[in-house]
């Protein structure tokens, strides 16, 4: 009885999970098939230039306090405030360090936009960073319904206010200005429904020294942010200064509509893994059988996906981006071929997280970022964006493989071979993605 009580409130957790982020996912969906057609691919290139360093921005921010409050059994009203306060000391600091190093930016890319687009970026990471407190308030008791249905009105109204200020803004800053409207609607709306939750609406306090109870966790969630985002970003940073604004463009857009199958099928899961797995914690056996039945799943619904978009590139980016953005297939077609190993060890920091071992999941932080910058710097140096695209689908194969051999070997009880299915369908599955490629390059 108890093996079927945690599978199914673990499927009962993802349900609600997934039922919320495909809402939000439908609307930014909606949201880059209008901007798609409205913007050309040199102005999505110069936004995802800014784009880049505010992640960075944020993460310096974030500081991995939003798994490490998941993880806390209990968190009192002192604790609650005194973070919050925190968030907002921190978020405000960030933004001005933001400001500081904006010309650096412009200078590196030789643009002096860039000077002044942080401005309303940099002023959304304040509010991105101040909704931690009641988002985590949320997550840890499973409103991830609650949570979707505020960001995707947040995102809805953003649209809008983009959208009626077209005739009065150049189009680059209508773009820049949006984040910065979804932060402020997010966080009210966010702020608002914490109330309905044990914790409740979070105030300002004057203990910051609660922050020191979380930091044990958070520092290594938050150096694995860090090195996460070198991995992932500095492809778009290397691109936009070596390759130029338009190239970039086409770059970003396919790593999007790559990046896609992730967000349906396991990053909208991902926010129900950690507060579910945690209670098995103490019972590895459980733990282990959970992860087994859970990643095989995953790598045949990646595999599936995978081989669609590879035969489907063409159609999928005329539906999605329109006729102007043609070169993108080509690049989505190579980059589908990652889409298997990568929907697995997209949900590999949950079952870290939920294990209490974040300083494994910043040891494997660390070995990705060694593969994946090598293979960014290689293909941007070759000078081109099908070679970088090749690269990059190598390196996330061998990621994932490092990724669950250091699982089977720190955290389950079975060792190596309760991970040799994981890893040995996903490896088959981009094989036959690439045997597809080679198919469809040669009009077989």
């Amino acid at each position: 009885m108890p093996e079927i009580s945690n599978g199914k409130k673990l499927a009962s957790s993802m349900l609600y999970s997934v039922t919320g982020r495909y809402l939000v996912y439908l609307v930014q969906l909606l949201s880059m098939m209008i901007l798609a057609r409205i913007f050309t691919p040199e102005t999505f290139g110069i936004f995802a230039v800014i784009q880049v360093f505010a992640v960075f921005f944020a993460l310096l921010s974030e500081m991995g306090f939003g798994p490490a409050l998941i993880n806390e059994s209990k968190i009192s009203t002192q604790m609650r405030d005194g973070i919050y306060s925190f968030t907002w000391v921190l978020g405000a600091a960030v933004s001005v360090i933001f400001f500081i190093i904006s010309p650096l930016i412009a200078w590196f890319y030789g643009d002096d936009i860039y000077q002044y687009l942080v401005i309303p970026v940099g002023i959304s990471i304040v509010f991105n960073t101040s909704v931690i407190v009641p988002m985590s308030a949320l997550n840890r008791e499973k409103k991830f319904i609650t949570i979707a249905r505020c960001e995707a009105i947040a995102e809805i109204i953003s649209i809008v206010f983009l959208l009626l200020t077209l005739d009065y803004f150049e189009p680059i800053w209508a773009l820049a200005i949006k984040p910065l409207v979804v932060s402020i609607f997010r966080y009210i709306l966010i702020l608002f429904a914490a109330k309905n939750t044990e914790e409740g609406i979070p105030h300002f306090g004057r203990e910051l020294g609660h922050v020191k109870k979380i930091l044990a966790f958070s520092k290594d969630q938050a150096g694995f942010n860090f090195l996460n985002y070198f991995s992932k970003n500095l492809d778009n940073i290397l691109v936009g200064k070596y390759l130029g604004a338009t190239s970039l463009g086409i770059y970003d857009k396919a790593y999007r509509l790559m990046r896609y199958p992730l967000l349906i099928l396991t990053f909208a899961m991902a926010p129900a893994i950690q507060p579910v797995m945690k209670e098995l914690r103490e019972n590895p056996p459980e733990f282990e059988r959970l992860h087994i039945k859970f990643t095989k799943y995953m790598s045949l619904l990646g595999a599936l996906v995978g081989i669609l978009i590879c035969i489907f590139a063409d159609e999928i980016v005329f539906i999605l981006l329109g006729d102007k953005w043609g070169d993108v297939s080509i690049l989505l077609r190579i980059l589908s071929i990652s889409i298997p190993t990568q929907v697995v060890i997209s949900t590999s920091g949950g079952f870290y997280q939920a294990a209490g071992r974040a300083d494994l999941l910043l040891k494997c932080g660390f070995y990705h970022a060694i593969t994946s910058v090598s293979a960014i710097v290689i293909g941007v140096y070759l000078g081109g964006l099908e070679t970088l695209c090749w690269l990059i689908v190598i390196s996330f194969t061998i990621n994932f493989i490092q990724c669950y051999l250091l699982m089977s070997k720190h955290i389950f009880p079975s060792g190596l071979s309760s991970v040799f299915g994981t890893i040995s369908y996903g490896v088959i599955s981009s094989v036959i993605i690439l045997a597809a490629n080679f198919v469809l390059a040669t009009n077989f």
